[in-house]
């Protein structure tokens, strides 16, 4: 080790201090020089003879210097540095050469440097939680109920916490429990949780200002407490530390801030504003009904999530035998950050391979750009090679050249990424998670150093190994006959381009297979009309409206206020809009019917108004609609869609039979009307049917206004609010737009990955054009002594585009045949992605290859007009 310290500091005394070292060296070798020089005239020689005779001995005094510094180990570094001032100057001598590697190089490094934030933001970057690998979720399945995951029950959390040996804690949670915050300024809708006290030791994670909750305020009657986010706090109460201790209404009713949160507390999802305690019904953990729990818990030490999962396995499956309402209910348990980032893992994974294949072709078109300078330099390098450079020292010669581009180019696509980052980051869709941890982070940063390293040593090793591989007389025999480089330079410089425009015609088939399947979702029919819809969610206090007659009859104000509107033609009511996200779901069974025949197991639930259906256009096939004169006593009424009335009934007519859920207690319904079936959850996905309750009958106190209108619909924005406030001055309205606006939001995902996916593609178009006419242009101006030749002997000027256009094809060909086989390869990949659209889909596969055709051609086409407009006399001339 003493000895490792003591070369290591030499060598930095080399580098740092070279100027007293190099000094040190000469006047050490003066001294020996001197000493053999004094030897030889005590010798008898005279002092001219002596220093000749010393010299002789001695060696070359320059020579020595020389070798000491090598002997050093650091020389190269300081050549390095040689060579990238070097390469600054030949950047000022050629600006266009050096704007094009610069820009090539901030293209692909800006792009893959965003594209990676995103993907490292969202997937790879560790959750805030203390030691968060431990951290999972715990879901309940019913694959015999046609439900893969399902909240758990709090029975059941109770269970897993006393019979289970491998959690630390488990911690509960229901995301859908949101407030109207009134008496702070304008009202407003919030996103809230309720959480149970230990999801906070759980999470392992303190709040900035406060406390977190305790475990008697999970208890009913001790529960009106809230903990803000630190952006709710910043926002409403200016980040006012006095906050904790100060009571704020939600929803009407007083609760007392006991902490702020810190910033990067985002949980479960960014959307979340605030959190109170959770509380719930004690009968839930006797009947067992109630599956709307989200359930957190963290590892032991030392135990894997396989073992978590066997055992909570086994814990399910006695409580199945111990309680027989819980016949086919299963657990999963899964690792939290693998379970929020899974749906979004393919696509990104998708376009973050889509960037890299952009930022390959780029270093292919720079590649082609250095071997074309490196081989115009050849007798250059052949003179240094003969001179004693050693190819190495070649090869570092062209990396330090390189630097001063890299770095630029580097430092401006960092600036591209950011700017990219800015204006992608809102444009992502709300389901994908983690949106606020997307940024320049440490580990992007350096992937992106040890991409532009790659890139260096790609496109700069390369180009100069080929163009230093031949000696000097090959070289000057070359010049001499106009020529710079053989039949092998440009085989690979052909070889660059065949992968450009492999790499390109994959891109460019997956686009269009993403853009196909697009434009096909477009075109489904959801099952309503959204045009000329507007909507706006609210949400009812229940502190102030504490009956559903009262829920009822304010709904009823509101409808009758806002029909009122100048240009309005129809209001209706919806707890839950089509196509809007969250869902509300449950089985149904049908009076006199098998219930292993006629019941249905999975179906959406919804509360509507009896002008909802004319509305939104969902169409009345049967029977008749709701009215105002169903009251909330009997009779009671439903509305079912056509695809239950199928499957129940096929061609019988359900009208008059009687339904309800399949619990104990619960009321029958008469179906009085049938209607169309929509598409509620997404346009791509048609899981469920739905039925309707009368708002009267079955209130909600979350409720979606639906407004029919003559004109624009989003016009009428600020008179409905107004409208809706004057029924009720504190009652908050949110996420108000149009029904289009809504289903053009449920496909906010797609178009997304259909439009990046476009522009990189249509960025490698360009590319991929660049490197075609570079190479074909390259060709010609080599083989012009040729074409003046062949047009002295005879050839006319077609013959001659035909033979410069030839070689464009025989590269596109080689390269499409390439590439339409790694898009055949990944096509199955694409395919999950893919609506309507087989992922071997032959009109997007010839687009593809078409437009690819035509960008070839048009590239091609320039050189091989400048080929035929050589002038025979000239070109001879010059030779």
């Amino acid at each position: 080790m003493p000895r490792l310290i003591d070369a290591l500091r030499l060598r930095l005394r080399a580098l740092l201090r070279q100027r007293a070292v190099d000094a040190e060296l000469r006047d050490e070798i003066q001294s020996h020089l001197q000493q053999l020089i004094d030897e030889n005239i005590a010798a008898g020689m005279s002092p001219r003879d002596a220093r000749t005779a010393a010299l002789r001995e001695f060696g070359g005094v320059q020579q020595l210097m020389e070798e000491s510094r090598d002997a050093r180990d650091v020389a190269w570094i300081a050549n390095l540095g040689h060579d990238i001032k070097y390469g600054v100057r030949l950047m000022t001598r050629s600006p266009g050469f050096a704007a094009a590697a610069m820009l090539t190089v901030a293209l692909g490094i800006g792009a893959t440097t965003a594209m990676f934030s995103v993907v490292y933001g969202v997937m790879l970057k560790p959750l805030p939680y203390r030691d968060p690998d431990r951290l999972v979720n715990i879901w309940s399945t019913a694959f015999k109920r046609g439900l893969p995951r399902a909240y758990v029950g709090m029975a059941n959390v109770y269970d897993f916490r006393a019979r289970n040996h491998v959690f630390e804690g488990i911690a509960a949670l229901r995301a859908v429990a949101n407030f109207n915050l009134t008496g702070q300024g304008e009202p407003e809708r919030l996103n809230a949780s309720r959480v149970s006290a230990n999801l906070f030791p759980v999470l392992g994670v303190t709040p900035l200002v406060g406390r977190t909750f305790t475990e008697d305020e999970d208890e009913i009657g001790h529960d009106h407490v809230a903990l803000l986010t630190y952006g709710l706090w910043m926002r409403r109460f200016a980040g006012d530390p006095a906050i904790v201790g100060r009571t704020i209404l939600l929803s009407g009713v007083p609760h007392t801030v006991v902490g702020v949160m810190r910033p990067d507390f985002a949980y479960p999802s960014r959307e979340f504003q605030i959190y109170t305690p959770l509380t719930f019904d004690p009968q839930e953990l006797v009947n067992r009904l109630n599956y709307s729990y989200l359930a957190v818990a963290r590892l032991k030490p030392r135990v894997t999530v396989e073992q978590a999962r066997a055992e909570i396995s086994t814990i399910a499956a006695q409580l199945e035998r111990e309680y027989p309402i819980q016949e086919g209910i299963g657990v999963e348990v899964v690792s939290m950050l693998a379970d929020t980032v899974t749906p979004v893992r393919k696509p990104l994974y998708i376009l973050l391979a889509a960037v890299a294949a952009m930022l390959l072709i780029g270093c292919a078109n720079l590649a082609n750009l250095l071997l074309a300078r490196a081989l115009a330099r050849q007798r250059e390098l052949a003179v240094r090679a003969a001179l004693g450079a050693a190819r190495g020292r070649l090869v570092l010669q062209s990396i330090g050249e390189l630097v001063p581009m890299l770095v630029a180019g580097g430092a401006l696509g960092l600036v591209a990424a950011v700017w990219i980052i800015d204006a992608l980051v809102p444009l992502l869709p709300a389901e994908i998670p983690r949106v606020e941890n997307i940024g320049l982070h440490a580990p992007v940063l350096a992937i992106t150093i040890v991409t532009l390293a790659l890139v260096g040593i790609f496109v700069g090793v390369w180009p100069a190994l080929e163009a230093s591989s031949r000696g000097l007389t090959a070289s000057v025999a070359d010049l001499s006959r106009g020529v710079t480089g053989g039949p092998r330079r440009a085989r690979l410089r052909d070889l660059l381009v065949v992968a450009q425009i492999a790499a390109t015609l994959w891109l460019v088939v997956a686009a269009a297979l993403l853009a196909r399947s697009f434009a096909e979702l477009k075109q489904v029919d959801p099952g309503f009309n959204p045009d000329r819809v507007y909507s706006a969610q609210l949400a009812i206090p229940r502190s102030k409206y504490s009956d559903d007659r009262d829920v009822a009859a304010f709904c009823a104000r509101i409808m009758a206020r806002v029909a009122a509107l100048p240009d309005v033609t129809s209001v209706g009511m919806v707890n839950r809009l089509p196509l809007a996200g969250g869902a509300q779901t449950g089985p149904i069974e049908f009076e006199g019917i098998d219930p292993k025949i006629g019941s249905v197991p999975n179906v959406d639930w919804r509360t509507v108004t009896p002008d909802y259906f004319r509305t939104v256009q969902i169409p009345l096939l049967s029977g008749r609609s709701f009215t105002e004169v169903d009251e909330a006593a009997a009779p009671l009424v439903m509305i079912i869609d056509e695809r239950v009335a199928r499957a129940v009934f096929g061609s019988a007519n359900p009208i008059g039979r009687r339904l309800r859920i399949p619990v104990a207690n619960q009321p029958w319904h008469t179906v009085v009307g049938v209607v169309g079936h929509i598409r509620h959850d997404k346009l791509d996905e048609d899981v469920r049917p739905q039925v309707y309750w009368n708002y009267k009958q079955r209130t909600q106190d979350r409720m979606a206004l639906a407004v029919k209108t003559h004109g624009d619909p989003a016009a009428l924005a600020s008179s409905l609010a107004a409208a809706i406030r004057s029924v009720d001055p504190e009652q908050p309205v949110y996420d108000a737009r149009t029904l289009e606006a809504v289903v053009d939001r449920s496909l906010g995902s797609r178009w997304l990955q259909t439009v990046l996916l476009g522009a990189f593609a249509t960025i490698a178009l360009l590319l991929a054009s660049i490197g075609v006419y570079g190479v074909i242009a390259y060709a010609v101006g080599q083989r012009r002594r040729e074409f003046g030749i062949r047009l002295a002997l005879g050839a006319t000027r077609r013959e001659i585009v035909r033979l410069v256009m030839r070689r464009g094809a025989t590269l596109f060909a080689a390269g499409a045949a390439i590439g339409l086989g790694a898009a055949a390869t990944t096509a199955r990949v694409l395919a999950t992605l893919l609506f309507n659209v087989p992922a071997f889909d032959p009109v997007s596969f010839g687009f593809a290859t078409l437009v690819l055709f035509f960008v070839a051609l048009a590239a091609c086409g320039i050189p091989a007009r400048r080929a035929a407009r050589v002038d025979p006399s000239v070109a001879l001339r010059a030779e």
